[in-house]
């Protein structure tokens, strides 16, 4: 009886793991920033699309100004719900994902509380690390490396959209470009009036709040215009603030946030799950078109 019941107990759990996806790798590489003359050294999680034997489309995510790990106590290691269940999307529909962090190798946790003006970590620093991460996933044998995306949420949304930008003047010959990016409530309104004009790299897709009173919708939508017949759509979604996507995030006021719309007297943030799901859908639908799955 006992060794029926422990086959049954390890095919249970096995079939478990399968659900849950493997768990991920903690890797590192260098990124092509530089501090005092030194690479930064990059972390990062590296989780392989289920059920892939050869080569897979992956997707590179980007965390926000409040950096990729768990707040909760004893649990600062971990990658916080957000990115945990993006990836664990990503990975049973077929992807392979990467979420390298920007922030504990250059000193800090997060950046939300900083004016802007004051940043230490900009997104030009984060395109930097952006360009690292495309180095070190077209080197690994389980990628398929004609089918990379990018993602990102609020800073890291901004950072891919500095990423995509040929005209970038630290833009080089050698720079590497994904096929395709997705954007949750990046900011859009520097890139408007740049200089030289913004010029897209690859097709776009940008998921942001009606309500967003942080990185507002208006410039996004106006960035899609300006950029037509360039492949950028921007989907809004009523009811909605920055964050709409967070798991179990009460809608509040955030006044330690010194930017956004009305500078000092805080900003908005809060989950709304039927935009949430919505929003996955569309970002899915796009991934599956541009990058198709094994």
């Amino acid at each position: 009886m006992f060794p029926r019941y422990a086959l049954l107990i390890s095919l249970l759990l096995a079939s478990s793991m399968a659900m849950a996806g493997e768990a991920p790798e903690k890797v590192s590489f260098p990124s092509l920033d530089l501090q005092d003359g030194q690479a930064v050294q990059l972390d990062a999680f590296w989780f392989h699309a289920n059920g892939n034997a050869g080569s897979a489309p992956t997707v590179i995510a980007l965390h926000g100004c409040g950096g990729l790990y768990s707040t909760r106590k004893g649990h600062e290691q971990e990658l916080n719900a957000r990115h945990h269940n993006m990836a664990r999307l990503l990975q049973e529909n077929g992807y392979n994902v990467l979420m390298p962090d920007s922030f504990r190798p250059r000193g800090t946790n997060s950046i939300c509380s900083s004016a802007y003006k004051n940043r230490d970590i900009s997104t030009n620093n984060r395109r930097l690390d952006v360009q690292a991460a495309l180095q070190w996933v077209g080197k690994q044998a389980t990628v398929d490396v004609k089918n990379i995306a990018l993602l990102g949420w609020s800073n890291g949304g901004s950072t891919t959209l500095n990423s995509l930008n040929t005209a970038h003047k630290a833009a080089g010959k050698d720079d590497f470009y994904p096929k395709a990016a997705v954007a949750f409530y990046p900011g859009c309104q520097g890139y408007l009036k740049a200089r030289p004009a913004y010029r897209l790299a690859s097709p776009l897709l940008i998921l942001i709040g009606a309500e967003d009173d942080w990185t507002p919708a208006a410039p996004c939508v106006s960035f899609e215009k300006m950029l037509a017949p360039s492949p950028v759509k921007v989907s809004v979604f009523a009811d909605s603030y920055h964050d709409f996507d967070a798991p179990d995030l009460p809608v509040r006021k955030r006044m330690d946030v010194p930017n956004g719309v009305h500078p000092g007297q805080g900003v908005t943030t809060g989950s709304n799950p039927a935009a949430k799901e919505l929003a996955y859908k569309e970002m899915l639908l796009f991934l599956k078109q541009h990058l198709g799955t094994q």
